[in-house]
């Protein structure tokens, strides 16, 4: 799960996410195996998505045949139709290009639900089809979501939650294996740099280091601008200032 509140950046990532995965190429210096990506994302008209997707493959000069977006704004993966809607989807994808393992992106979490994102009841029907189309197809989640409204102590001051900033039931907390929080660094002098941690890493040896992305509004490429180091000694993390 990709997690933050709005205006972070989210589905710019998602898509840089895509691409990354299609050509196998370094995620933010984390290397990753070449597959077949599925982005599905209900937030923006098809016109705007296309326009972004255009631009940021213009931006890296690259086009993988094996990356495919749809805009399916009445897809509802906690009801029959909507999970048996995007399972043609997958058949289709996996028939064009049937050797690469599938990653499933959906973007975001809370439009692609009838339900109510908070309530038990609804996400673990929701979870139950994730999985069983999961084990059906042996393929990959990757959530698009949003966190919920900051929560302030007694002297006003933010309270971080880690993954509990997440919005909705704490299932879908314990059902993913990784979460990542975006946040929005320079909302008022340009509002394209973010963070990015790692509050949730299940499958982790080591702590992940938390780092820093600059978007190019122009070609819509991120770059990393800092990057914390893990004192391997003591469980923190030291943040050093290096251009990359």
């Amino acid at each position: 799960m990709i997690f933050g509140a709005a205006k972070a950046w989210k589905s710019m990532l998602s898509i840089h996410t895509a691409f990354a995965l299609a050509n196998g190429t370094d995620w933010f210096g984390y290397k990753t195996t070449k597959c077949l990506p599925l982005k599905y994302q209900v937030e923006l008209p098809k016109a705007i998505d296309r326009k972004r997707i255009i631009k940021y493959a213009k931006g890296a000069n690259s086009y993988p045949s094996n990356l495919f977006f749809k805009t399916a704004v009445y897809s509802k993966l906690d009801t029959g139709y909507g999970i048996g809607s995007i399972e043609r989807d997958i058949q289709t994808a996996k028939q064009r290009i049937p050797d690469q393992h599938i990653v499933l992106i959906l973007d975001p979490l809370y439009l692609l639900m009838s339900g109510h994102i908070t309530d038990e009841y609804d996400v673990r029907k929701l979870l139950d089809n994730l999985d069983s189309l999961r084990d059906k197809h042996h393929l990959t989640i990757i959530i698009i979501h949003h966190s919920r409204l900051a929560r302030t102590d007694a002297s006003g001051s933010i309270i971080d939650l880690g993954p509990e900033e997440a919005m909705g039931s704490s299932y879908l907390n314990n059902w993913v294996d990784t979460m990542i929080k975006v946040v929005l660094l320079n909302p008022y002098t340009g509002g394209n740099r973010v963070g990015m941690s790692f509050e949730l890493t299940r499958h982790a040896e080591t702590m992940l280091p938390s780092f820093q992305v600059e978007w190019n509004r122009a070609n819509l490429q991120p770059r990393v601008i800092k990057r914390a180091t893990v004192e391997l000694d003591e469980p923190s993390i030291r943040v050093i200032d290096k251009v990359e």
